[in-house]
């Protein structure tokens, strides 16, 4: 989407684009806004042709210097309760009815937003990228994307411009995530995976990248990686993105690990014929992390990261896995699957720990991981874990509720860790039948961290969301990278 920028109004054939809030004083060119509705705006507002109603959408005509100029006006509702989350639905629901009215072009007047010109401009930028996102389908007919198409002005009496340009780059990094969870298991194997992910961070400063390919990843030990992904032709591969920041120079860096099984058929323990669709999602944590990177790299952020990502196809032949085989991990240990559709905290195990070899200051992984988690908190909250305290999380916890990615943390206790270690035959066995299994899942992944602070995110539920909402429609979210982007650019995670 498009973005030019204006310091006052100019008369134009585009539609005109307010927020609205309950008390129309509150806006910062509420006089401004009134005179071109020719003293009006009260009683327009008041016999209900515009609403102020938060959320709704509505269309009037106003003459103005002699000719007829349609306003498009977003209820805000009461402006003391416009905070991040709020404004940033507003704006999402705003840029939606944009699209659904194939309006591409318009005046956006922002000092109608009665917040700090900055954070508006700023989740202008994310949600104009987020919100009204297509996948570019292989349909014969596509259409041309909106995105592609839309040209808007934004007149603010504050320079907002580099601040628009700045988010824009986050907002472009949810949706190259989403791109890469939205194609066809087909289309985005390991190995093609790996070669975009190689492709897009060729020309990126201070970034430095490495793919192990099926056979130096057998050879080196990884063997929970191998084990999963040896049954397909499209072999497993593990890449390794550092995004190194000169400014960051003497910081200890931050790993973000993917799980990257690009499609989980299950193996022998299969899915269902309804459990099974859908499954090319369970790369979503890799591709969010992917995303992470790239905005944090584009938007020059002064950090140390370390993103790392497991790449395999859970597959099916006469050289898969199978329960009660024993593995070798990268870190040493043996591991007995008992369950080979518990894959994806095998290619974690061995990536997490390939992780702590960086000497992080803080691992985090991602991951689409257990229905159980999904059980637990539904669609809408992702499941935390971590090995240090709970108040290790706060700053995490208070990040996501500017950013709206709602998230809850759950244990890992000395139960599930005498869970983990109870193969007869193995260190450790990827799979026990017992309740608490997200807990169960988080405390193995654990076992790879090395020591080192970590927190893992169960995405099962929000990865991907099954309806349209103000941040986008059904299908992969990108979940996660908007809040871990804040972190690193407000110094949280500084080693």
């Amino acid at each position: 989407m498009q973005f030019q920028f204006r310091d006052k109004y100019v008369a134009t054939e585009e539609p005109i684009i307010i927020g609205l809030p309950h008390e129309p004083a509150q806006m910062d060119n509420y006089e401004e806004v009134d005179t071109l509705l020719n003293g009006q705006l009260d009683a327009i507002i008041k016999e209900d042709v515009l609403s102020t109603e938060f959320g709704v959408v509505t269309t009037t005509g106003a003459i103005i210097q002699r000719d007829y100029r349609k306003v498009i006006a977003v209820g805000l509702g009461d402006a003391r309760a416009l905070d991040r989350v709020k404004l940033s639905e507003a704006l999402g629901v705003m840029f939606q009815f944009l699209k659904q009215t194939d309006t591409v072009k318009g005046q956006i007047l922002l000092d109608t937003f009665p917040v700090d010109s900055h954070m508006a401009a700023e989740l202008v930028a994310i949600m104009a990228e987020i919100s009204v996102y297509e996948f570019n389908s292989y349909k014969v007919d596509q259409a041309p994307l909106f995105s592609e198409t839309a040209a808007f002005s934004i007149t603010s009496s504050v320079d907002i411009k580099e601040t628009v340009s700045h988010y824009g780059k986050l907002g472009e990094g949810i949706i190259m995530a989403r791109n890469f969870s939205e194609t066809p298991p087909n289309l985005m194997t390991p190995e093609v995976m790996a070669d975009k992910i190689a492709e897009i961070f060729e020309s990126h400063p201070y970034v430095t990248g490495e793919v192990k390919d099926a056979a130096t990843l057998e050879a080196e030990g990884y063997g929970l990686i191998t084990a999963v992904g040896k049954a397909s032709y499209a072999k497993p591969r593990l890449v390794t993105i550092e995004y190194r920041h000169p400014a960051a120079k003497g910081y200890k860096p931050v790993a973000l690990v993917g799980k990257g099984v690009t499609y989980d058929t299950g193996g022998y323990s299969i899915k269902s014929k309804t459990g099974m669709p859908e499954m090319k999602y369970d790369m979503s944590g890799a591709a969010n992390v992917i995303g992470m990177v790239h905005a944090a790299s584009n938007m020059s952020l002064p950090v140390h990261i370390i993103g790392v990502v497991a790449l395999a196809e859970n597959m099916i032949d006469g050289n898969a896995m199978r329960p009660d085989d024993v593995y070798t991990s990268y870190s040493g240990q043996s591991v007995e699957v008992k369950n080979t559709d518990a894959e994806g905290r095998l290619v974690l195990g061995d990536a997490v720990f390939h992780a702590s070899q960086y000497s992080p200051s803080l691992i985090m992984d991602f991951a689409t991981l257990t229905g159980a988690v999904v059980a637990a908190l539904g669609e809408e909250r992702t499941g935390v874990f971590t090995n240090k305290d709970a108040a290790f999380l706060n700053p995490l916890i208070e990040m996501t509720e500017q950013t709206g990615e709602a998230v809850w943390q759950l244990p890992i206790s000395e139960m599930e860790e005498k869970n983990v270690r109870q193969s007869a035959v193995a260190d450790l066995t990827n799979h026990v039948e017992k309740p608490g299994r997200a807990s169960f899942a988080a405390c193995f992944i654990k076992q790879f961290a090395n020591g080192t602070p970590w927190i893992h995110f169960d995405i099962a539920g929000t990865g991907t969301t099954s309806k349209t909402t103000p941040s986008g429609p059904k299908g992969a979210t990108g979940v996660m990278i908007h809040t871990i982007v804040k972190m690193f650019e407000t110094g949280h995670f500084h080693g």
